[in-house]
């Protein structure tokens, strides 16, 4: 079996490839599984290469998009679930939030 590739110029963020998840669903249950070291190891990976991320994403963006700027793409979208976490709470409870599990879509 294959395992899931990034781009060539993001290799080296091939240890989060997992933080890839769709829907929404499922990246808001990988961060409340993560440990705080482990969401905080992902968010400076990314946010190292954020510029060139979204440079790359913005080229590459639409409905023919290669699976491995995809995979980069949901990645970004993990950044975002987990950024709050590290740069506001400093950890994953908050006291004076619900459990975002809580939340169940409807479709």
């Amino acid at each position: 079996m294959n395992e899931p590739s990034l781009p060539d110029a993001f290799g080296d963020l091939a240890p989060f490839v997992d933080w890839a998840l769709e829907p929404e669903r499922a990246r808001t249950e990988k961060k409340m599984a993560a440990s705080m070291e482990e969401i905080r190891a992902f968010y400076d990976a990314m946010m190292l290469r954020i510029d060139e991320i979204f440079a790359y994403l913005e080229e590459h963006f639409g409905s023919d998009m290669p699976a491995e700027a995809h995979r980069l793409y949901l990645m970004s979208l993990s950044l975002v679930e987990v950024a709050t976490l590290v740069e506001l709470y400093k950890r994953r409870e908050s006291v004076h939030a619900c459990d975002p599990l809580r939340f169940v879509p409807r479709y």
